[in-house]
């Protein structure tokens, strides 16, 4: 059994015990309301969404003032709360989330990012080709190590202070309620973060004193000398095996789209940035397809590697190129997962690269609209609501942040859309 699982049924016995203690009194009506009660408690699945939680809570106040047995349900309440969040895992790798479990590692193999849920709303988007762990779960926060590759943060604000903390190398990240974006290469033992709300603290072995990073701010750190890597000498078909591999499982659809462009006509040049940005060796690969032909080879990669390509371009900020690799992911692969990834990234680069906001609000609603139940759903119709109103949309802005209260209530962006509604 679930440690969580035995942890509420000790719970419930606790209630159950101090309500019997009250003797046989009490009327009918209360000894059912403490019946159904207890048989509340102890069956109750941890699993459950998160807004839920709030209900019982709300139900146990109301039951305790109205059975006598405040103290025994106070304790419950206490307890309960001490209880640790729990998350899911979603990528296009299967059909459905599944549960996590503290110390398993959770890799973006497939053709789109992968996202971590939390169950008190906060998340993280892992993109393709990183790698990270959640190590230990709290009643109001976690400890995750970030192994590899770049991710998207945001931390639900929430009543009481979190302890949340992100390790990446010998870097340590201390959050409270925020959004930011964390990537750590291992190759170069390189950090870096970028805050979009609230603030954080940075410390660890690579800086002198910790430093507070706030809203707005960017912090790169070099923890060590780059690693000596000897130049790469790869067939193609080993270059392209790296790349299959990190694409893992992907959709029927993708799958067909990259057998039709995965021919045997590339240059021995080619297999140079393949394997370049299979390794992570972002700036190195971009530089390699400009090498030989940057037009020629988005002409001729598959949906998968154009992806690769577009994301080792924007992190080697080479904007550009990421938006012309991804254009032409559109326009060749339409209708696949790939594309609606790729009209998510657009978005993102307008936003975040060129302050194109309404343009940006574009790629963000054809991707909800491309995939609608996709795994960055949430994220992305966040960041709709933030581009319209940057774009001067104040009522379209308004419906979206009114919509996303109503599907997200305890969601990353639900500060924003209650700031929103509040002007």
């Amino acid at each position: 059994m679930d440690p969580r699982e035995t942890e509420l049924s000790r719970v419930g016995e606790k209630i159950r015990a101090a309500l019997d203690a009250e003797g046989a009194s009490a009327s009918d009506e209360i000894r059912l309301g403490r019946k159904r009660f207890v048989e509340y408690v102890t069956t109750r699945r941890v699993e459950r969404a998160p807004g839920r939680r709030a209900g019982w809570l709300v139900g146990a106040r109301a039951l305790a003032l109205g059975l006598g047995g405040a103290a025994a349900v106070a304790a419950a309440v206490l307890v309960w709360a001490r209880l640790p969040i729990s998350f899911q895992v979603d990528s296009d790798a299967g059909p459905a989330a599944v549960a996590g479990n503290a110390g398993d590692l959770i890799e973006a193999t497939g053709v789109v990012p992968t996202a971590v849920r939390f169950s008190e709303g906060s998340s993280i988007v892992l993109e393709r080709g990183g790698r990270l762990r959640v190590l230990s779960l709290e009643s109001n926060g976690a400890r995750v190590l970030v192994e590899k590759g770049a991710a998207d943060v945001a931390i639900t604000h929430r009543q009481r202070p979190g302890r949340w903390r992100f390790e990446a190398g010998p870097v340590t990240v201390d959050v409270t309620g925020t959004r930011f974006r964390v990537d750590w290469n291992p190759e170069d033992r390189s950090f870096g973060i970028d805050l979009k709300e609230g603030s954080v603290i940075v410390g660890g072995d690579c800086l002198t004193t910790p430093r507070r990073v706030q809203r707005g701010d960017s912090l790169r750190v070099t923890c060590g000398p780059a690693a000596a890597s000897a130049p790469v000498k790869v067939e193609p078909s080993e270059a392209l095996a790296v790349l299959e591999e990190k694409a893992e499982t992907p959709p029927r659809a993708v799958r067909a789209a990259a057998r039709r462009e995965a021919h045997d006509t590339r240059a021995d040049g080619d297999a140079d940035w393949r394997a370049l940005v299979a390794a992570g060796r972002y700036s190195e690969g971009v530089r390699a397809a400009e090498r030989a032909g940057w037009s020629r080879v988005c002409r001729s990669a598959n949906a998968v590697e154009l992806l690769a390509l577009a994301d080792a371009a924007r992190l080697s900020g080479e904007t550009a190129r990421a938006v012309e690799a991804l254009s032409m992911l559109r326009q060749r692969f339409p209708g696949t997962t790939s594309a609606a990834t790729g009209a998510f990234s657009l978005g993102r680069l307008a936003f975040e690269r060129r302050g194109a906001y309404a343009e940006a609000a574009r790629w963000f609603a054809t991707y909800l609209d491309e995939q609608p139940h996709g795994p960055l759903m949430g994220d992305a119709v966040g960041r709709l609501m933030e581009a319209r109103q940057r774009a001067g949309d104040r009522p379209a802005a308004r419906r979206d942040a009114e919509n996303y209260l109503r599907r997200f209530p305890e969601g990353p962006y639900a500060g924003t859309a209650r700031a929103i509604l509040a002007e």
